[in-house]
């Protein structure tokens, strides 16, 4: 029963002699008091004692001080620093009056840099560079003497005796932190010259061995950039592009102006004017998207975003049992294949798998791609390649998390390259690969010998796939028949022809309180001048509005009532939830009745989905009640025109300008809805009706599906 725990018995005495007066358990753990007894058969010496000083710049208010540039000084986050070395890629800049206000965070060559806080509280490394760069206040600074060697002290402080160290006294909070006062008394043992020479040598060659992988890697991707012509290649800057709402919408199914920027043309021509031919990718690739169910207690490599290099390698992995992986880690990978980044933001993290991660798992956040005519590392290179990562960009789309949709990604066009120009790009990024692996080896050997010397002395899916693109017609022939009906998308257009809109300020701010330009976008004006042309209403007219509750975190629970926020929904339906709250206490709160339109106000503003029949859950206060109380429109109807791009640009009008959009209900009841002819709003409600019966049976094909797995594997058992 006691398996797993461990008890020590400690003097009062000797807590009174530990660093700081510590009478908690974890200074007390079994492992860091053999650590510590091992290292005091050394002569040690404190950080303090073999430093000049230590130091950050302090003051955490000095952080609303700091201007960030996109290019200046180099400013190093405690992310920046890993184990024995420092990422220079994903840099933050700040200009030069906040860099001389942060004179106490200054790096030069040969400082040790200790991370104090956070998830990434004591990685050290030395700063290597001849430039001198500002860093956080969680990054401490340790200047030491001439004497010592740095390389030295860096690594043995990454080893497990130096880490158990920071460990035993770090401060257990929320925050887990380590102050200065005791990064000054972490003992460092004292070993033969010869072997901190040989540890030095290693950490410094590695560096070398780094810089010249990634200069090998940036060759791969300019000589690729060369082929395509795309040395000297500039986009084009225009933010407006002009097309007929039916030559896009019908065409991708995509309302937003920013897919449609000049720029996204132009790197789409560059790659299809390629001399030896291109092709949509999924002609050019095998997308693998297969799911792979973890067996239990099988061990696996688990690959996630965060293990993912921003030179295309994988750094790390996390190896479990299969039953406590995630349920995202349903993608196996093999040698060979490239990984690439579905989410918008990340989609520069792509990785070619290597030996070491034959037969891992990786998160389905990541599309796993092989070729016949790209050899990896040229697919891999393509993908990190600004004009595939741009047209990547084009093709996201969301809310909170936007991600490129497969559709999507197979639509890309890929150049196919000419053999032997891949041969010359697989060896760059081969080599280079070769090299980065040395220099982790030799980091390793470094940490090793120092602890050494310490211790020593099918058919159903094609069936969904049908159903899923007859519920993506039925989606788009609803939304069109509203938006032409309207006059949005008028049968005949002027190609053309543009809006403007010219305001004074008496009809802007004195009449709506707004002085930002983006309230006055001449795209609103356009909008409201169609709808002038119907009768409409305002969602404060046709529905009651309610609010439910935001009961707070400490009132969540495993079971009870499920409680439902914005992130569980979607104009389609609600995602299962694994908060609930206790039905007692919330006995006389609001749950959603048989035609309640719920309407989300808060972050992702404007989505709307109309519930089918009474559901026993309750709501954050994000989401809104919408009843029905007039009969002007039909329930499934306001839905479709609540999720369209009429309320959708109001929506964007009235809740834009802040970091996390609020919608205000006050606003919301002055939304403007169109009011169409009853047999119009009909056949909407039919072909939406249709559209969700569509997908339900899609779902129950799935959920079916699945059914027949577990029952054939259960019966084999």
């Amino acid at each position: 029963m006691l398996e797993g725990l461990e008890i020590a018995e400690i003097k009062l005495s000797i807590c009174e002699n530990i660093i700081d007066f510590r009478i908690d358990a974890n200074t007390y753990k079994k492992e860091y008091l053999a650590s510590e007894n091992t290292i005091n058969k050394f002569k040690t010496q404190t950080i303090g004692s073999i430093s000049v000083f230590v130091q950050n710049f302090g003051a955490y208010s000095l952080c609303n001080d700091i201007r960030f540039v996109d290019e200046g000084i180099p400013f190093l986050m405690t992310q920046n620093v890993r184990q024995n070395y420092i990422d220079w890629n994903s840099l933050r800049y700040v200009d030069s009056e906040s860099h001389k206000m942060l004179y106490k965070s200054h790096c030069k060559r040969n400082y040790l840099l200790i991370t104090m806080a956070g998830e990434y509280l004591g990685r050290v490394a030395v700063y290597n560079k001849d430039f001198v760069c500002s860093s956080n206040q969680a990054i401490a600074k340790v200047r030491l003497k001439e004497n010592v060697n740095p390389y030295f002290v860096s690594t043995f402080l990454n080893t497990k005796f130096g880490q158990n160290q920071i460990n035993r006294f770090k401060t257990i909070t929320g925050q887990p932190n380590i102050n200065m006062s005791l990064i000054k008394e972490l003992v460092v043992p004292v070993i033969p010259q010869s072997i901190e020479s040989q540890i030095s040598n290693w950490v410094k060659k590695s560096e070398t061995l780094s810089d010249k992988a990634k200069s090998l890697y940036s060759s791969a991707e300019t000589y690729l950039l060369e082929c395509l012509g795309m040395t000297e290649f500039a986009a084009n800057p225009d933010a407006y592009n002009i097309k007929t709402l039916k030559k896009s919408f019908l065409e991708t199914g995509r309302f937003d102006a920013e897919y449609y920027l000049p720029k996204y043309e132009d790197y789409c021509r560059l790659v299809q004017s390629y001399t030896n031919g291109y092709e949509p990718l999924s002609n050019a690739c095998n997308i693998k998207d297969i799911n792979y169910t973890p067996e239990a207690g099988v061990r696996y490599k688990y690959i996630e975003l965060a293990n993912i290099g921003k030179s295309g390698e994988i750094t790390g992995c996390d190896i479990q049992d299969g039953e406590n992986l995630p349920t995202r880690a349903r993608r196996i990978v093999h040698q060979g294949d490239v990984i690439v980044s579905s989410i918008e933001g990340s989609l520069d993290s792509c990785a070619l798998v290597t030996d070491d991660y034959e037969g891992a798992l990786c998160s389905t956040g990541f599309y796993v791609l092989q070729s016949s005519k790209l050899n990896p590392e040229t697919l891999l290179t393509l993908f990190k390649s600004l004009p595939i990562q741009q047209l990547m960009k084009k093709g996201c789309s969301g809310t909170i998390l936007t991600a490129i949709s497969k559709p999507e990604l197979e639509k890309l066009p890929v150049p196919i390259i000419r053999q032997e120009v891949q041969d010359q790009i697989a060896r760059h990024v081969q080599r280079s690969f070769t090299l980065r692996k040395e220099a982790m080896k030799l980091l390793e050997n470094a940490k090793v010998t120092v602890e050494q010397a310490i211790e020593i002395g099918g058919g159903n899916l094609l069936i969904f796939n049908k159903l899923q693109n007859t519920i993506l017609q039925e989606e788009r022939h609803a939304a069109w028949l509203l938006l032409t009906e309207i006059g949005v998308l008028p049968e005949t257009e002027d190609e053309n022809k543009t809006v403007k809109a010219y305001k004074k300020l008496s009809d802007s701010f004195l009449s709506s309180g707004r002085l930002d330009a983006e309230y006055y976008h001449p795209k609103y004006d356009y909008l409201f001048s169609h709808l002038n042309r119907f009768a409409t209403s305002t969602i404060g007219k046709l529905t009651d509005i309610r609010k439910s509750i935001e009961p707070g975190s400490d009132a969540y629970r495993e079971i009870g009532v499920p409680f439902i926020r914005v992130s569980d929904l979607s104009k389609f339906g609600l995602s299962d939830t694994t908060i609930h709250l206790n039905a007692e206490d919330y006995h006389d709160v609001i749950r959603p009745q048989k035609d309640t339109i719920l309407l989300s106000k808060d972050g992702s503003v404007g989505i709307a989905y109309k519930v089918d029949e009474p559901l026993d859950i309750i709501t954050s206060g994000a989401i809104l009640h919408l009843s029905l109380k007039s009969s002007d429109v039909l329930p499934d109807y306001l839905t479709l025109v609540l999720n369209s791009p009429v309320v959708r640009l109001q929506a964007e009008r009235d809740a834009g300008g802040s970091i996390i959009q609020h919608w205000k209900p006050s606003e919301i009841e002055n939304v403007v809805v169109p009011v169409l002819p009853m047999p119009v709003q009909r056949e909407i409600t039919r072909k939406i009706q249709d559209s969700f019966r569509l997908r339900k049976e899609s779902k129950e094909l799935l959920n079916e599906a699945k059914r027949k797995v577990e029952m054939t594997i259960e019966r084999a058992i």
